[in-house]
């Protein structure tokens, strides 16, 4: 171990700049993929909080308290249900004429009934995805106490929709950057390779097997990626502190009371690993293709 500890240094210290390129380009292909990881987030953060939102509305036949106080109970008995507020009629029309004052009126024409009695049903966590909403208000629906049901089906529908394609999108991208990475850092180190292939060829001739050719060069590419991953969470970080101020007054009505997020600290060991494991498959690649031209 520490033999091979002393080769990966005296390479590192012989081809510094080489070195540096394969870091500079493991950090670069860190960066784009911490960008969107953190990008796609946040996105998810303001799409759960509107999912939060998500509530549906009941509005009731006409009735008596009493009937409707039953209904109410029914409904908030149900598992999928987190929550049922009752809104009277009284309730509705204050609603509406606090936000339409030029309503008033119109509203005095038509009576103390013009709007309806309602139920605002709002969902549990993992009940609000478009299927699932639509098997609830079809099972509210045969009640039969409710003249109509208010669900904003087409926003959610529509929310799910642009989920589905960011983490189709996010995969596609990540693939992308992560194979375009591997090729310019195979690349690279395969310069570092060709720089020693005498050593590498006199090792050879000796007798030395593969795994102890590759072991620095392995070692080598893990203290790359490794390093790459730490200068990227720090630039990453440095972005999310500087823009952090700056969107989060512009977004805070779509964020609803949420903060902007750095990278979980899923996130964050993912992007040691995934350095780790680029710097460590370059090395490899990159090596065994030389030695496979090796008589």
């Amino acid at each position: 171990m520490t033999a091979t500890l002393l080769r990966t240094l005296r390479g590192i210290r012989e081809h510094t700049y080489l070195a540096f390129v394969s870091t500079g380009v493991i950090t670069a292909g860190l960066v784009l993929l911490g960008m969107f990881a953190m990008v796609t987030t946040n996105v998810a953060l303001v799409l759960g909080s509107w999912e939060r939102d998500v509530h549906v509305s009941a509005y009731l036949k006409s009735g008596s308290a009493e009937a409707h106080a039953a209904v109410l109970q029914t409904v908030a008995t149900r598992t999928d249900v987190a929550d049922v507020r009752y809104v009277s009629e009284a309730e509705a029309r204050a609603w509406m004429v606090e936000r339409m004052p030029e309503l008033a009126p119109v509203l005095d024409e038509l009576g103390a009934e013009a709007l309806p009695a309602s139920l605002e049903i709002t969902l549990r966590p993992g009940h609000t995805a478009p299927a699932e909403l639509d098997a609830f208000v079809a099972s509210v629906r045969e009640i039969g106490a409710f003249d109509d049901l208010d669900y904003g089906q087409e926003w959610v529908t529509r929310v799910d929709t642009f989920l589905s394609v960011l983490t189709a999108l996010g995969v596609a991208l990540g693939t992308f950057i992560g194979v375009a990475a591997l090729f310019l850092v195979a690349n690279t180190i395969h310069l570092v390779v060709y720089a020693r292939r005498d050593e590498l060829e006199i090792m050879r001739l000796i007798g030395a097997t593969d795994r102890y050719i590759l072991a620095p060069f392995l070692m080598e590419g893990a203290a790359q990626g490794a390093l790459a991953a730490t200068v990227a969470n720090g630039l990453l970080w440095a972005a999310h502190r500087g823009l952090l101020s700056r969107l989060q007054d512009v977004l805070a009505l779509a964020l609803a009371g949420e903060e902007l997020r750095y990278l979980p600290v899923g996130g964050v060991a993912a992007m040691y690993l995934g350095g780790m494991a680029l710097g460590m498959g370059a090395s490899w690649g990159a090596v065994r293709r030389f030695l496979g031209r090796l008589p």
